[in-house]
C-alpha cells in the first residue's frame, strides 16, 4: 500500500483540525503569527509515526481528535510558553538528554516544531517527574487549552511507538525521520 493511501484519511482529518471544522476549542494565544510549514509539517511527522506504530485511536473518534490537539498544542506549548514551569521542564529533558547541544536541539526545535529527540527527552523527564512536579507544569498547559491527562497521554502513546518500533527493528528517530521528510517544511 502507497504512503499517500495510507496518511491520506490522517492528512484530511488534521487538515480539517487546522482549519476549524472540527469544532475543538483551541487556545487563544496572543500575538499567535501565521503558522510555518516547519511545525505544521512536524506535527503531521508525529501523527503519522504515530500511525505507523499503530498506536493512535480510530480515526473519527473523539479519542483520536484528542490525540491530534494534543500533539498540535503541546507543540506550540513547549515553542511559544512563557510559563516558567514549562519552560524549566522543556530546559531539563533536553539537558538529561544528554547527546549533542540542548541549546541546539531547543532553537531547532522552537524554529522547526517537534523532533524526535525532543518527544523522547520529554517522554523521558515525564516519566522521571513526581505528581507534585507535573502538577506545577497544569497552569501552563492551561494557557494552551491542554491537560496533564492529555499530555500523559501523548507521552504514553510515544512510549508505545518506540516499542512497537523497537520490535520491528526501527528507531522512533528513524520513522520520524522518514516522515518527516514527506511532509510540508521536510528536507527534501
Amino acid at each position: 500500500m502507497c504512503i499517500l493511501s495510507r496518511t491520506l484519511p490522517l492528512y484530511v482529518l488534521f487538515g480539517g483540525l487546522i482549519l476549524g471544522t472540527a469544532g475543538l476549542d483551541w487556545a487563544q494565544v496572543p500575538a499567535r503569527a501565521a503558522t510555518q510549514p516547519g511545525p505544521i509539517g512536524a506535527s503531521m511527522a508525529v501523527l503519522a509515526m504515530l500511525q505507523d506504530a499503530e498506536v493512535l485511536p480510530p480515526e473519527d473518534t473523539p479519542e483520536a481528535n484528542r490525540v491530534i490537539k494534543a500533539v498540535i498544542q503541546f507543540q506550540s506549548v513547549f515553542m511559544k510558553s512563557p510559563d516558567p514551569a514549562v519552560r524549566a521542564f522543556l530546559s531539563q529533558a533536553l539537558a538529561a538528554q544528554g547527546a549533542g547541544s540542548a541549546d541546539d536541539t531547543l532553537s531547532r526545535f522552537r524554529a522547526l516544531g517537534w523532533t524526535s529527540e525532543v518527544l523522547e527527552a520529554l517522554n523521558r523527564q515525564w516519566t522521571a517527574t513526581a505528581a507534585e512536579q507535573r502538577a506545577m507544569l497544569a497552569p501552563g498547559f492551561g494557557q494552551f487549552n491542554v491537560s496533564l491527562e492529555d499530555f500523559d497521554q501523548l507521552t504514553g502513546l510515544v512510549t508505545k511507538a518506540g516499542t512497537a518500533f523497537r520490535q520491528r527493528g526501527q528507531t522512533i528517530h528513524q520513522v520520524f525521520a522518514q516522515r518527516r521528510r514527506e511532509m510540508p517544511g521536510g528536507a527534501p
